[in-house]
């Protein structure tokens, strides 16, 4: 018998077969969702470990004993819709509301995510107490309620201190340990008389509970997300100029932090730019790519990322469009070259696209009645009849055709990658807006 059992030990053994452990879910209100994805967090990057179906709202997944770490279940991944949690060697089971997931989590069986659950829901309110009494502070110059703010502030600072210290003594051999040690917030021994005070303060001491060679951590997008606070969050003015100032040198504060760290600087200067995309902070978009992110080692850098980030700022809001020809019986036509009106708009369509077949005749209707303006419609075809057929309806426009279709230097100039696609430029064909369907278009000009 033992010489049987030998073999199948050895089997175990060379093949790594580790113990599995049960991480259940339920969504309540399920919402007919019909599956749920689940990724692992590593290196500020999400792997994929598998899929469950959902029945009922309720689902499974099975993982192995050695892969701890942080994971995202993804119930809407179009919409960026998870959860996340931390799996550490023990079975998982949870409820949690699909329009409010990070509030609405409730663990019914886990010692690590009820323990950061219990730290979290104490100490965010202790922390908001003791923002209070110094909002209190900055207001008042009475010497009674100057000195009860300051025994109280002092009193709800201790507070914390022993919350805190408790939970990290708690979480001791934890993966939650981490988290809670790093999320320590920095708060002056005594309140603050000028707020301008209080934040150089503040951000002065931001990173120090957090430590940047944590492989916890680094295995999470807890320090990512932390050094976007700093620069989003902590550093804001009256004005876009004077906050892009105080960005910058955020910025360049994070980055020194995080020394030769050069994964974690590129997800962070990654999710940087994209975020200064998204708010059209086209001078935000370029520092971060000249000044850091070119400046990582080569083989850090994502040439993808890069060649989509430099087509979107093309198209940025402010920046003047890509200029473009046409051919107008043996003459060449050019974008820049049109004068004369207020506004211009260029609509890339195609005449075979359903949706562009119902939009575009609507769109032409609300746009007859504005004096000041000129279309140029950029037709993406394969054959030029169905063109002309439906471009006859609108001898008013500048009608554009171009059998390069999705393979047009017009598209890629412009980012194209749906139709009908819109771009609403001012006299000097600077882009002004960029709506993303005919009802946005309609509003932008009905506000006018």
């Amino acid at each position: 018998m033992t010489v049987r059992i030998l073999p199948f030990l050895i089997f175990l053994l060379s093949t790594g077969v580790w113990a599995q452990y049960s991480i259940k879910g339920t969504i309540d209100p399920n919402h007919d969702y019909s599956w749920i994805l689940l990724y692992k967090l590593e290196n500020g990057d999400q792997t994929y470990v598998d899929n469950a179906d959902v029945v009922d709202g309720a689902f499974e997944f099975k993982v192995d004993e050695g892969a701890s770490g942080i994971y995202r279940a993804y119930y809407q991944i179009e919409n960026n819709l998870y959860v996340e949690f931390i799996y550490n060697k023990e079975e998982i089971d949870f409820t949690f509301n699909p329009e409010n997931p990070a509030e609405s989590i409730f663990f019914s069986q886990s010692d690590e995510n009820n323990l950061y659950q219990q730290y979290y829901k104490t100490v965010r309110a202790s922390q908001k107490a003791i923002d209070s009494v110094q909002g209190l502070y900055f207001e008042t110059s009475d010497p009674k309620e100057t000195n009860q703010l300051e025994t109280q502030y002092k009193n709800a600072l201790n507070e914390l201190e022993a919350q805190q210290k408790d939970f990290e003594e708690r979480s001791k051999g934890m993966m939650a340990h981490h988290i809670v040690r790093a999320s320590r917030q920095y708060n002056p021994p005594t309140p603050v008389r000028e707020p301008m005070v209080y934040m150089d303060e503040i951000k002065a001491h931001f990173f120090d509970s957090m430590d940047v060679n944590d492989s916890v951590l680094a295995h999470s997008s807890f320090i990512n997300d932390r050094m976007r606070d700093y620069v989003l969050y902590l550093n804001q003015s009256d004005t876009q100029e004077a906050s892009n100032i105080l960005q910058k040198e955020a910025i360049d504060k994070a980055v020194n932090w995080a020394g030769d760290k050069h994964v974690l600087l590129e997800k962070f200067e990654e999710s940087l730019i994209q975020e200064y995309l998204h708010m059209q902070n086209t001078p935000m978009v370029q520092y971060v790519m000249d000044e850091h992110y070119m400046e990582l080692p080569k083989e850090v850098q994502d040439i993808q990322f890069m060649s989509k980030i430099t087509a979107s700022m093309k198209t940025a809001i402010g920046v003047r469009a890509p200029d473009f020809s046409w051919d107008v019986e043996g003459q060449e036509r050019h974008l820049y070259g049109l004068m004369g009106t207020d506004y211009y708009i260029v609509l890339f369509f195609s005449s075979g696209c359903p949706h562009c077949q119902m939009e575009v005749p609507e769109f032409h209707k609300f746009i007859s009645g504005i004096e000041n303006m000129k279309v140029v419609t950029v037709g993406l075809e394969d054959e030029v009849k169905s063109w002309e057929n439906m471009t006859a309806n609108y001898p008013e426009f500048i009608n554009v055709l171009d059998l390069d279709k999705w393979s047009s230097p017009k598209v890629k100039a412009y980012g194209v990658q749906a139709i009908p696609s819109y771009f609403v430029l001012d006299s000097e064909k600077r882009i002004l807006a960029k709506p993303e369907d005919f009802e946005e278009l309609k509003s932008l000009f009905e506000e006018r």
